[in-house]
């Protein structure tokens, strides 16, 4: 029993120490934050935010390296589901509703993470660095003469999904995610066989 309430008490401190770096990165760069104004942010200890993190750079990295191990685990999760089908280009709404809703559902499970690396300041380059991984994964799965049109979809479905997850990120995740999935769903569709024609 003491060691759920242990558990418990190190998620929370890790949760909140991650919502209050990026508060804080909302208002100055990181490296302007100190641990001091960290810990009063989130109302922790000194000695909790030590317990965890060497400083606020290492916290940097330790986000960073979750947000991808969280992305590589989706991913693979997208690969089962590409895996039924002869190639990427057979993929229908059904198909998409499942990918979508396995991403939202992540995301609503790790919104401090994920508030991080989609609109924290000087993070661009985690969602390029995602995107880059993610297209060549699946352009693996792309037939040669559909190569090219794809790059453009891909690049046209990406900006326009992180445009919805910042928004929906900004509403605490709001709107029900099978909703938004749904959405998402027909536009991926129509996108990835738009760009067959």
């Amino acid at each position: 029993m003491e060691q759920k309430r242990d558990d418990r008490r190190t998620q929370y401190s890790k949760r909140v120490i991650k919502e209050s770096l990026f508060q804080l990165m909302q208002e100055k760069p990181i490296n302007k934050i100190t641990v001091k104004e960290l810990c009063e942010r989130a109302d922790v200890n000194r000695s909790t935010f030590y317990a965890y993190y060497t400083d606020i750079y290492d916290l940097d990295r330790k986000i960073i390296k979750e947000f991808f191990k969280m992305q590589r685990s989706f991913i693979n999760k997208c690969l089962a589901i590409m895996d039924t089908k002869p190639d990427a280009t057979d993929l229908t709404v059904k198909d998409f509703y499942e990918i979508t809703l396995l991403h939202l559902q992540l995301v609503k499970q790790n919104k401090e993470i994920y508030k991080f690396a989609f609109y924290g300041q000087a993070n661009t380059s985690i969602q390029i660095s995602y995107d880059k991984v993610f297209y060549s994964v699946i352009n693996k799965r792309i037939p040669d003469k559909y190569k090219e049109s794809f790059r453009r979809a891909f690049t046209f479905v990406s900006g326009g999904t992180t445009a919805v997850f910042v928004r929906w990120l900004l509403t605490d995740c709001a709107a029900p995610a099978e909703e938004l999935a749904k959405s998402l769903a027909y536009y991926y569709y129509g996108v990835f066989n738009g760009h067959k024609k």
